[in-house]
This record gives structure tokens, sequence and C-alpha cells, in this order.
């Protein structure tokens, strides 16, 4: 499942990059480069069957896990202020579900990595 979850969180993290380049900044930028940094780190380590992390991976999972209470906020704000507004255009409404998906996705998979860690 941690394998998956990887490979899906790079996918999302592609797709979340082209959602939001219309209004993009550099912090966005950086913590996708640090999601896919992240991701595989997460992916080399099950190859060659590693169980401990390095402290890279470790700055990198919680700096991870800040963009993905960043993204989380920043999708449910915008959601609040497109009800609030009454004013739903598609491209909102995607970058809202992929923000809280891809979030969501994040989260999952660092409670799976922290599981797995602890569990061996």
């Amino acid at each position: 499942m941690l394998r998956t979850l990887s490979y899906l969180n790079l996918i999302f993290a592609v797709l979340y990059f082209l959602t939001y380049l219309l209004n993009g900044n550099r912090w966005v930028v950086s913590g996708l480069l640090i999601v896919i940094v992240f991701n595989w780190m997460v992916l080399r380590n099950m190859e060659t069957e590693q169980t401990k992390w390095s402290a890279l991976q470790w700055l990198a999972g919680f700096v991870t896990l800040l963009y993905a209470s960043y993204m989380g906020y920043s999708a449910v704000l915008l959601l609040i202020d497109t009800i609030s507004y009454h004013y739903y255009p598609a491209e909102t409404i995607v970058l809202i579900l992929s923000g809280i998906l891809f979030s969501f996705m994040i989260f999952l998979q660092l409670l799976t990595s922290l599981y797995k860690k602890t569990c061996k």
C-alpha cells in the first residue's frame, strides 16, 4: 500500500502543479519538489528494504507534512470563499478538490510510513 501511495502522490504532485500553474508561486513549487523528493526516498528505501530513515528523510517528511497542512488549509479557505461569493468556476472547483485530495493522500502516506517504520 505504501508503494501505491508513493506513486499516487508523485502523480498528484504533477497534476496539482499543472492545476496550480495559473496562480502558482515559488512556495508551491518548492513544496511540490520536497514532496517528490520524499516520495522518491520512500520508494528507494522500499526497493533496498531499508527500514531506517536518514536525517534528510525525516526533514523531508516534516516539510512534506507542513506543505500538506498548508495546501489543505488553503483549499478549505478557497472553498469557503467560493461558497460565500456564490461563484463556482470549474477551475476553482478542480483546484479545491485536487488540493484536498492531494493533502489527504500525503497525510495518509506519512501515517502509513510511520506505522510501517514503528512496526518493524
